[in-house]
């Protein structure tokens, strides 16, 4: 009676192993396929949201360079500029205080601090990036980058080409990472005496990490482009992929309407609206 006792709950045992690895691997299995599209579409967004940030921060970074080339100034009123020299580098320091509006609208508060070699050749110069306490429309972005710019690319044009590692904090605490290379040519508006005719054509690839560990890589299939009147991207193409699956992150056709198309790797697309 015993030993039939001890097979039963032996056997009741085994079953109820079988059970729960079962369900959790079920679990686990549906977890993993809804998150794979959920975070992707996610991560799209995201993508997208950090395109703008990143080339806002593109942006200033070679408008203040250009103090040094006599450029007409897209940088507003607002913005509090110093100069420091010190050990044969010179630092400028943007404050852009509580808050502050560029001239595409979108609004920018904290620090953004720029270093370079005070002996740099004007033809070509690394800019050394960071950040304190910067917000770009009530995002904190946080990290560095470092910019390689010229004055005349192999097309002619000026060139920034920025190693990028940011971190991006939105209000409600999701955190996402971001290291890319990006070059940024200007393509259109040099030297005509005013910034409201700028436009430039962003190339390159990286890769968005989001909350939870998810990342996708990304890489511009087709350039960006991005013109300075505009707080958006106008159009573009860029493709993301995450565990094989690939998706593509398209900015339309050339109007500042603030939209983007997502169409993830079920062939679904969604729109995307910008900030």
């Amino acid at each position: 009676m015993k030993t039939t006792f001890k097979k039963q709950r032996g056997i009741l045992l085994v079953l109820m192993s079988l059970f729960l690895l079962t369900a959790c691997q079920n679990e686990n299995e549906t977890v993993t396929a809804e998150d794979e599209v959920a975070i992707n579409d996610e991560l799209a967004q995201r993508s997208a949201e950090i395109d703008l940030i990143s080339d806002d921060i593109g942006l200033i970074v070679d408008d203040a360079s250009q103090e040094f080339e006599s450029a007409p100034s897209f940088l507003p009123s607002c913005v509090t500029i110093s100069t420091e020299v010190s050990g044969g580098f010179s630092q400028l320091t943007l404050d852009f205080g509580d808050g502050c509006q560029l001239p595409n609208g979108n609004i920018v508060s904290g620090i953004i601090m720029m270093s370079q070699d005070v002996n740099a050749e004007l033809a070509s110069r690394v800019i050394q990036v960071t950040f304190n306490n910067f917000t770009r429309n009530g995002v904190l972005v946080d990290g560095t980058r470092s910019v390689t710019r010229v004055l005349s690319n192999e097309n002619g044009n000026p060139q920034s080409t920025a190693a990028i590692d940011m971190q991006i904090t939105w209000p409600n605490g999701a955190t996402y990472t971001r290291q890319a290379t990006r070059a940024r040519e200007w393509i259109e508006g040099v030297n005509t005496g005013t910034w409201t005719d700028n436009v430039f054509s962003i190339t390159g690839n990286g890769t968005t990490t989001g909350p939870l560990g998810n990342t996708h890589s990304a890489t511009i299939t087709t350039p960006l482009r991005r013109e300075a009147v505009c707080a958006f991207i106008v159009s573009g193409v860029v493709e993301l992929s995450r565990n094989e699956n690939t998706g593509i992150l398209a900015y339309g056709d050339g109007d500042c309407d603030g939209e983007a198309t997502w169409t993830g790797p079920n062939g679904n697309t969604v729109t995307i609206f910008l900030d």
